[in-house]
This record gives structure tokens, C-alpha cells and sequence, in this order.
């Protein structure tokens, strides 16, 4: 059985953030990840934090997803 370049992103993506984000690809082809944590504050959100966010690709999406855990690693260490 062969994988797509897509089969082989989705895979590594779901890898690296296995238990902090759900990842998917929509019908139409963009990604997208939701937080499987917790919800997050008011203040979070009001400092960028996002609980969904999407991507026109894999990489794209993989970009938003270390800034979003950057910006949750920052938050901890203030």
C-alpha cells in the first residue's frame, strides 16, 4: 500500500502532536488542529492563544501550531 505526500504529512503531524492537538484535513483540503486539552481562558485567547486553527497545507498548519505552543510555553514561563 502506497501513501500520498498528504498521507505522509497528515501521519507526521498527528505524530508530533499526538495529545495536544486533533488534526484533520476537511473535504475541500485545507488542514486544520483543535487543542485536545483543556479550554483555554479568557486571557489566553486575549493574548492569540486559539483553540481551532487551520492551514492551506501541512506546513502551513505545522508553523501556526509551534507558534500557538510557543506563545502556551511563554505564557507559562511569565
Amino acid at each position: 500500500m502506497r501513501f500520498s505526500a498528504e498521507d505522509a504529512a497528515w501521519s507526521e503531524l498527528r505524530s508530533e502532536y499526538a495529545g495536544r492537538w486533533s488534526i484533520w484535513r476537511s473535504d475541500a483540503g485545507r488542514w486544520y488542529a483543535t487543542r485536545m486539552t483543556r479550554s483555554l481562558s479568557r486571557a489566553e485567547m486575549d493574548r492569540g492563544m486559539i483553540m481551532t486553527g487551520s492551514g492551506e497545507s501541512a506546513d502551513e498548519l505545522r508553523a501556526l501550531l509551534t507558534a500557538q505552543e510557543r506563545l502556551g510555553n511563554h505564557m507559562i514561563s511569565t
